[in-house]
């Protein structure tokens, strides 16, 4: 597994949890503002006076659907201007005899209280699996790292240039003796050459191990090594080089 590959496993986890866990806090706290406000307008229709009593507290309260207002939240008489707290209901008004009061309710409840009301389930899954899977790749890549370590370490690689095979850990290494990645086919074919004292295999030899039960694998054989050729290029100083259609060489540099 490439830590690349860790990373965007993580990731894919990480960020939707995170995403849609404030989302379902946002959707919460809307949710709560309608039940304020829907709780308010019932509340002017049977209690509509000058003051806010006990009584009018009481009958907002048993309005309103979510449980955990109920021994939170209150009501104020309040001027006509937009509140400077953004948490709270619309702005209602009603007309006692000449007069006109404006109310508005207050859910008075902290953040914490909003996150624990919202739906958090799927969020707190996604965001267990991405530690869990964290934890994996790190003493994965840690255990990957001590390997390597104890490959370059070994007595006995079968080398070409500057690149590295170990038999014992299946392991290809590139100059700097990290690990390299390869496609199945592309590491079989390799350890084909590396393998082979002269590291040089012929067209039919190479077709008959990787394909056989394919009449005329050429054609595959040629976009294998298109492929492949890049990337032992870019981690070492071998080329891969065909003799007139018949052979193909691993070579060192210019050799």
């Amino acid at each position: 597994m490439k830590p690349i590959t860790a990373v965007i496993v993580f990731l894919s986890m990480m960020i939707p949890s995170l995403f849609l866990s404030y989302d379902n806090y946002a959707m919460t706290k809307e949710y709560i503002i309608e039940d304020m406000n829907q709780a308010l307008a019932k509340t002017i229709l049977k209690e509509s006076s000058e003051q806010i009593t006990a009584d009018t507290l009481k009958v907002f309260r048993e309005n309103l659907k979510i449980h955990q207002l109920k021994e939170t939240s209150y009501i104020s008489l309040c001027t006509e201007e937009p509140s400077k707290t953004a948490f709270c209901s619309d702005t209602m008004s009603y007309k006692v005899g000449d007069e006109r009061l404006h109310i508005r309710a207050y859910p008075n409840c902290s953040r914490a209280a909003i996150f624990e009301m919202s739906e958090q389930k799927l969020p707190f899954a996604l965001f267990v699996l991405s530690l869990a899977w964290g934890i994996f790749s790190w003493m994965y890549v840690r255990k990957k790292r001590k390997a390597v370590f104890d490959l370059c370490c070994e007595s006995q690689l079968i080398s070409v240039g500057t690149l590295h095979y170990s038999k014992s850990s299946n392991v290809f290494l590139d100059a700097k003796k990290k690990e390299i990645y390869f496609t199945p086919m592309q590491f079989q074919l390799m350890k084909m050459f590396l393998e082979n004292e002269s590291h040089r295999l012929s067209v039919e030899e190479i077709c008959r191990s990787l394909w056989p039960g394919k009449d005329d694998a050429r054609d595959t054989l040629y976009t294998l090594v298109r492929r492949l050729k890049p990337v032992v290029e870019k981690a070492s100083n071998i080329r891969i080089t065909a003799d007139k259609g018949h052979y193909y060489t691993l070579r060192i540099g210019d050799d």
